[in-house]
């Protein structure tokens, strides 16, 4: 009599990295798993793309793109194009990382080149493949995305991507003032790639592309957002403040460079003259402010003092030199008419 174990559906298994296991599952796509599974069960063979379409099911476009640009950011996959490796990070130290996939593809050479800034050219759509390429050959933009997803807590969606190869390669922002620009956005909760686009922009038509300028800009900004919200409880509103008192607030701030505490001493001065904060009101007020160079609060009480202090006459000032009291020899006169 023969005996044999029954493996049934075991007979055909492969493995699958620890490492990969404990260090993704959690943030790995639906099909970024579907796409690992299915190289690590063909044991390191070439696929084609379409040929990948085809065996998962991938019918959207840049499905397949997205699902391997998970893998190829974090070295687990690696794709060719006319047989030249395109590994995109350096191997691994961890041996269980260093059982790389092969991935075919047929990527573009050429790199996104940059937009002349303030150019009024709509964004290009970057396929997923040249954004693998722009991750290889920068290491500045292959930190941008590392420290994006860090922020957004998950593997960066296709529109996600697209939004910060935009920021950098058409608005022409360098890398940390993108970096900046997110870490503002994510402070403040908008997040959206729509919004942080037209920030984006907002910062290239400003000329903002470096460190130092976006620094800056953030500043202006938390300033802006502090007077904004103190103004707000101050006039009791429950909502917002619109765009037209943002853009006063902008003004006074940016502009003409008054601190905090001189907008809250107009608004105290506003209220006292009109019974209520009135934008148009206190712009005037600044304005004088600004035209006489008053920009502390001593400042502006000295100027009070010698506005209201009495202009002397000529008769006055006789009486303040003389040592009769004018002003009873006078009324004695009268008195003896």
């Amino acid at each position: 009599m023969n005996y044999s174990l029954n493996v049934g559906e075991w007979n055909s298994v492969f493995a699958v990295p620890a490492s990969v296991v404990d260090k993704y599952i959690k943030i790995a796509g639906e099909n970024s798993l579907k796409l690992l599974l299915y190289l690590l069960r063909h044991g390191g063979k070439n696929f084609s793309d379409d040929k990948l379409r085809d065996d998962l099911g991938f019918r959207e476009a840049g499905e397949l793109e997205d699902a391997a640009l998970f893998w190829i950011q974090r070295g687990i996959i690696r794709y060719e194009n006319d047989g030249e490796n395109r590994a995109l990070f350096s191997e691994k130290s961890d041996k269980e990382e260093a059982e790389q996939l092969v991935l075919s593809e047929n990527a573009p050479e050429c790199v996104p080149q940059k937009f002349a800034k303030k150019e009024l050219i709509k964004p290009a759509v970057i396929s997923s493949r040249d954004i693998a390429e722009r991750i290889k050959s920068d290491s500045e933009i292959q930190m941008l995305f590392s420290e994006a997803e860090k922020l957004y807590a998950h593997p960066l969606k296709s529109n996600e991507n697209q939004m910060l190869i935009t920021i950098t390669d058409h608005y022409g922002l360098n890398v940390g003032a993108a970096l900046m620009l997110l870490q503002y956005c994510f402070k403040i909760g908008k997040t959206s790639p729509a919004y942080i686009l037209s920030c984006a922009q907002n910062w290239a038509d400003e000329g903002i592309d470096t460190v130092d300028a976006a620094n800056e800009k953030i500043l202006a900004l938390e300033r802006n957002n502090s007077i904004s919200e103190r103004l707000r409880e101050a006039m009791e509103l429950n909502s917002k403040l619109t765009e037209k008192m943002k853009e006063y607030i902008r003004v006074w701030t940016e502009e003409w460079n008054f601190s905090e505490d001189m907008i809250m001493l107009c608004y105290e001065k506003t209220v006292n003259a009109k019974q209520e904060f009135k934008f148009e009101y206190a712009n005037k007020i600044l304005e004088n402010w600004k035209n006489a160079g008053l920009y502390t609060k001593q400042a502006v009480e000295a100027a009070d003092l010698t506005r209201k202090k009495p202009v002397k006459t000529a008769s006055s000032a006789k009486s303040e030199n003389s040592s009769f009291d004018i002003n009873d020899i006078m009324s004695k006169i009268n008195n003896s008419r």
